[in-house]
């Protein structure tokens, strides 16, 4: 087996990569990273309410918070349904409604 001692060099940070993909919990950066959003969007969420202490998310001293992963993803599928229904299926409903009135045009 011809093992290349360059790549050896690179176990910690893929140990590090993987320690921090499997835990449960995520800091403000990760989760801006997760959800492919900004700093500042997961800031606004924070401010008005929408993730909940001890729910969404836990402090950690006077300025550390942790961000559980699966009420996150939890929060984005209800994200997802507006007025408990499918975004998808009120788009169906919305071009149904717009072909149904611009028929005969």
């Amino acid at each position: 087996m011809d093992i290349k001692y360059e790549y050896l060099e690179l176990l910690p940070a893929i140990k590090d990569m993987l320690i921090q993909s499997s835990s449960p919990y995520l800091s403000r950066q990760e989760l801006s990273n997760y959800l492919k959003v900004s700093e500042s969007f997961i800031k606004q969420k924070l401010y008005n309410g929408e993730f909940e202490e001890s729910k969404h998310y836990f402090k950690i001293g006077e300025s550390k918070m942790l961000f559980d992963r699966l009420e996150i993803d939890k929060w984005i599928r209800a994200k997802g349904k507006a007025d408990g229904k499918p975004l998808c299926q009120k788009q169906q409903t919305l071009s149904k409604y717009i072909s149904q009135r611009t028929e005969g045009y």
